[in-house]
């Protein structure tokens, strides 16, 4: 009894629909500067014990020259064994100029043993240790700062800024409003509070203050970036497209940026616009077909046959592409052709293959048409080899289970059934296929 087809048992031997990647725009952190200020003291304002007088009579004409290296010197050669306060303090700063930041953070850090509360020292160290990324020091020298009383916008931001790199976005957020509460036009704590307020989820807030910075620098693509990945955040796709295409008109170029653009198009139907993006990507890049690769399969699943064609005979100089991307671009252009012109494009997907013999969906596809043609034999060496790659297991075992069954080997489709059954998500229907092939098996003996 010949049973011509698989009956009741509907798996799923057509590739899975290409899918677009997740959309997401590119933009690196903001920069944050921090100027070092280092006002060195006056000898002659600075107090110093008495016995450290002559000293400063000496040093005061070499600070005066930005000799540095001989005021050190000079330091070293200090006898005195307790130095005071303000001869230390004079230590560290010229250190500082002469740019021995370890010394001078001995320094300095002596100068707060013996006075714990000199803001000035806490300033210069805070300083010092964000230039060196040593936050949490850096964290508490501003805190003691603030702590005793100052209410400098340097210090609230560059606490927000560490608060921020440290994953507190909220507290970065208090410390940057405060900071621009006494310094409202200072730009680096806006962009500051805008990040801060995009880390912790705050997407209408971030949006009200991307908008206004916006108003204030409409030609900003970056801001414009911003905006796209906030409105994105909300699942706003329309506004992230106008954001998106808004910063690409004032120079924004970044491949990445340009597909994630491409991909919002394709969501809102305009494939032309799409497609014209992809042709710039690799125009530019040709190099860069792995990345819009996914979008032009999604184009080839969605029957834009038309402009993924137009993609793809877009790029220039294939043979100077790696071999995987060959192969890529091939199995992209047999799937563009599967429909109008079969023979053509298993042409395609054979030299892809020659390219890149472990390409997983093409051989798939190629065991397909050759079980539509009822010739098994190159059908199942197809399938038995695309069933080592786990992305196609599932077809590629359905597809043997399929061949073995018109072939009547009831065994070896129950086999294949078996192997089958811990991958699939509709188990229940797996086994009535089972169930269906075992009562054939027990006809046919």
């Amino acid at each position: 009894m010949k049973i011509m087809t698989m009956m009741g048992l509907s798996l799923c031997i057509s590739m899975l629909s290409a899918s677009v990647q997740a959309i997401e725009v590119k933009l690196a952190p903001p920069t944050f500067t921090f100027n070092l200020t280092n006002e060195l003291p006056q000898t002659s304002s600075t107090k110093l014990a008495p016995n450290e007088y002559e000293l400063s009579v000496a040093i005061k004409p070499l600070l005066d020259a930005k000799q540095y290296s001989k005021v050190i010197e000079l330091l070293k050669n200090n006898s005195n064994v307790e130095k005071s306060t303000g001869l230390l303090l004079i230590t560290g700063q010229v250190y500082l100029a002469a740019k021995q930041p370890d010394n001078a953070e001995q320094a300095l850090l002596a100068v707060l043993e013996k006075s714990p509360n000199l803001l000035r020292v806490h300033r210069t160290l805070a300083a010092l240790y964000l230039q060196k990324k040593q936050l949490k020091k850096a964290q508490y020298h501003l805190t003691k700062a603030i702590e005793n009383g100052v209410q400098d916008p340097q210090f609230f931001g560059q606490l927000a800024y560490i608060n921020l790199e440290q994953g507190a976005a909220w507290s970065a957020i208090a410390g940057y409003q405060q900071a621009l509460l006494l310094d409202p036009n200072n730009n680096q704590w806006k962009h500051g509070l805008l990040y801060a307020l995009q880390r912790a989820g705050n997407n209408q807030a971030a949006l009200n203050m991307v908008d206004e910075l916006i108003n204030e620098t409409p030609d900003d693509k970056r801001l414009w970036l911003q905006r796209a990945q906030i409105t994105l955040a909300s699942n706003e796709k329309s506004k992230a497209l106008t954001s998106m295409e808004m910063a690409l008109r004032h120079g924004e170029a970044a491949s990445r940026n340009l597909l994630s653009t491409a991909q919002l198009h394709l969501s809102a139907g305009s494939m032309t616009r799409a497609a014209d993006l992809l042709i710039k990507i690799t125009a530019h890049n040709p190099q860069a077909f792995t990345q819009i690769n996914s979008a032009i399969n999604w184009l080839i699943s969605e029957g834009e046959i038309k402009q993924a064609n137009r993609i793809l005979e877009s790029i220039k100089g294939v043979a100077k592409l790696s071999k995987p991307q060959q192969s890529l671009y091939y199995a992209a252009l047999g799937s563009a052709q599967e429909k109008n012109n079969i023979e053509r494009a298993v042409k395609h997907f054979k030299k892809s293959l020659d390219l890149n013999p472990n390409q997983a969906s093409v051989l798939i596809k190629l065991a397909q048409y050759y079980q539509s043609k009822q010739q098994f034999s190159r059908a199942q060496l197809y399938y038995q080899r695309a069933q080592i790659f786990p992305n196609v297991i599932k077809p590629a075992l359905a597809g043997l289970a399929q061949i073995a069954l018109e072939q009547e080997y009831y065994d070896r489709a129950l086999a294949y059934l078996e192997k089958l059954k811990p991958l699939s998500n509709n188990k229940v229907n797996i086994d009535k296929n089972i169930a269906v092939l075992k009562r054939l098996k027990a006809q046919e003996s």
